[in-house]
């Protein structure tokens, strides 16, 4: 049997990668043959057969203490890649692998149908300064799990890979800078709960397994992720929105989703006044103001100082940044004007809506934040038997208004 080559140079190749996978306790077939070195020796120029090896082969790699698995057969370029990545790479905090160019974030979800997300495509993109990433999900093995092998970072119970490995990979032509990562984590799991309601967390290995997980909805396999958000606040109020899914207790999930209304509420309100002020100022009478003009100007500052209250605050910024009909669909039914809300419901209707919201969020929030002793009830609170579903509520709330905040001009951010 005459071994063959292409290109030539691919000989020198695959015996530097079987030389790797013997020093690391790996075992490498390619296209479904025995061991390359057995191919080598049993080559006789004289028999016409001929095995070809290209970039193309198929390559089966298995890492220590691993089973044979079909989703573990590669092309053999891919193998070679992911070699090469491993080596010139390095593990932060067990869940990062990153090199010049890429980086792997070893992740976990509740989702089922994410774990086979060929379906969906989850890829996007960020832009950070002057650094244009590519962000994607990668399953399966991959140079992390390389990685882990050449460190030994498993045991005789615990094989390098576990049985459902997932990864958020980004990619970019330049040079990854490890501050990013942070900036970019967060900004996809938001547009990945906002969007798909998929939710992720950092995954460290640990070297457990693990398999809990959700059925995705049908209508949801047809989405397209937006570009992620980023740029000044953002990374800020992103980090809050995180936080509020590290418990599974509704009155801590409404307490910390409060914090992004609050958090963008004097954008919104600094922005009204502006409008309200810049409107003022095109009048013809501010060419030559009169007393009654100047105590219309200083009406507009003294309206807006009230709202930095509570329910002011929460009010203003509801009706600014959050479409009605996308919260009457989770709305709990306690929330009487709210339900009523149709398409044939008029400005007025959809207004009390959005302030008999805005109205509950404010007395809950105060009912969580303050001491029973000292509460006095305003009557508007959310019931104990509707927490979870005001919580996913609040959610709803939360992404509308961090989209809005995403959307205006930075110099008009306060943070």
């Amino acid at each position: 049997m005459a071994v063959l080559f292409e290109p030539e140079t691919l000989e020198q190749e695959i015996e530097e990668l079987l030389i790797f996978c013997q020093e690391h306790g790996m075992d490498c077939t390619f296209n479904g043959f025995e061991e390359y070195e057995a191919s080598i020796e049993e080559a006789d120029e004289d028999n016409l057969e001929q095995t070809l090896y290209t970039y193309d082969t198929p390559t089966e790699l298995i890492l220590p203490r691993s089973e044979y698995d079909e989703e573990g057969i590669f092309k053999l370029s891919e193998i070679l890649d992911m070699v090469e990545e491993a080596k010139n790479s390095k593990l932060i905090d067990n869940y990062i692998l990153l090199s010049e160019k890429f980086a792997l974030i070893r992740i976990t979800t509740i989702n089922t149908d994410f774990m086979n997300s060929d379906f969906m495509d989850l890829g996007t993109e960020i832009k950070i300064q002057d650094n244009y990433y590519k962000v994607d999900i990668v399953t399966g093995m991959t140079s992390f799990n390389l990685r882990l092998t050449i460190e030994e970072k498993y045991n005789k119970y615990v094989p390098p890979i576990g049985e459902d490995e997932i990864f958020i990979r980004i990619s970019t032509a330049t040079s990854v800078n490890e501050k990013d990562l942070d900036i970019i984590f967060n900004a996809y799991f938001f547009e990945l709960k906002s969007t798909l309601n998929l939710e992720i967390q950092i995954n460290p290995w640990e070297y457990e397994l693990w398999d809990e997980a959700e059925e995705l909805d049908d209508s949801d396999k047809n989405l397209k992720l937006r570009p992620l958000i980023q740029g000044k606040g953002v990374q800020e109020l992103l980090e809050i929105y995180k936080s509020a899914f590290n418990t599974n207790h509704p009155e801590q999930q409404i307490l910390t989703f409060s914090r992004v209304i609050e958090y963008v509420s004097q954008t919104v309100i600094r922005k009204d006044l502006i409008e309200k002020t810049v409107l003022k100022l095109s009048s013809s009478r501010a060419l030559s103001p009169d007393a009654n003009y100047i105590l219309e100007l200083g009406k507009i500052y003294e309206e807006h100082k009230s709202l930095r209250k509570d329910y002011l605050a929460f009010k203003i910024t509801i009706e600014t940044c959050c479409d009605v009909y996308e919260l009457v669909k989770v709305a709990p039914n306690y929330l009487k004007k709210t339900k009523k809300i149709t398409l044939q419901s008029s400005s007025e209707e959809q207004k009390k809506a959005l302030e008999e919201i805005a109205s509950s969020i404010s007395s809950t929030r105060n009912m969580f934040a303050h001491a029973k002793t000292n509460y006095d009830q305003k009557g508007d609170e959310c019931p104990i038997e509707y927490f979870h579903e005001f919580a996913k509520l609040m959610n709803i709330i939360s992404q509308q208004i961090i989209k809005w905040f995403s959307r205006q001009q930075e110099d008009t951010r306060i943070i």
